[in-house]
């Protein structure tokens, strides 16, 4: 009766092992209600981007797209703002590209993502630092400056 259960045990076991190791699908979540505006359309997009550069596994590739549909949310939510004020909606890009980096460092797990993510944080870095100095010379308003600076974004 013993070996029985001891078989049994380790029966269910091998079959919870065999389950779990099914191979899992690295993109974004698909149903027919994902692609049914223009923004989900590009957060799919952008999605699918990340996955392949940061090799993102499947849990992280929901994650990754979840983030991208906020973003997009967001950025329609503040596109009326840009005719009106643009201070303002400067400002609140800055915060939404911030808070969407945020997001995406979070969900890194591995060295090599991390890494790749800082190195491409460091080259927008710098790339933002020297449109900025060519901009300051060439005497531009800090409110054009701070709308180029911002357009040079990468995830």
């Amino acid at each position: 009766m013993k070996q029985l259960s001891v078989a049994l045990v380790l029966f269910f076991i091998a079959g919870s092992v065999a389950v779990s190791a099914q191979k899992v699908e690295s993109k974004p979540p698909v149903s027919a209600g994902n692609a049914s505006t223009p923004n989900d359309a590009i957060a799919r997009e952008a999605a699918e981007k990340l996955v392949a550069k940061y090799d993102l596994n499947a849990d992280q590739a929901k994650q990754v797209y979840t983030i991208q549909q906020r973003k997009q949310r967001n950025l329609s939510e503040i596109e009326p703002v840009k005719t009106t004020d643009r201070n303002l909606y400067l400002a609140k890009l800055e915060s939404l590209q911030k808070g969407t980096l945020s997001s995406i460092r979070r969900l890194l797990r591995t060295k090599d993502q991390i890494d790749l993510y800082q190195k491409t944080q460091s080259d927008i870095r710098v790339k933002r630092a020297e449109k900025r100095q060519e901009l300051i010379k060439a005497q531009k308003a800090k409110d054009d400056i701070q709308a180029a600076v911002l357009e040079i974004y990468e995830e």
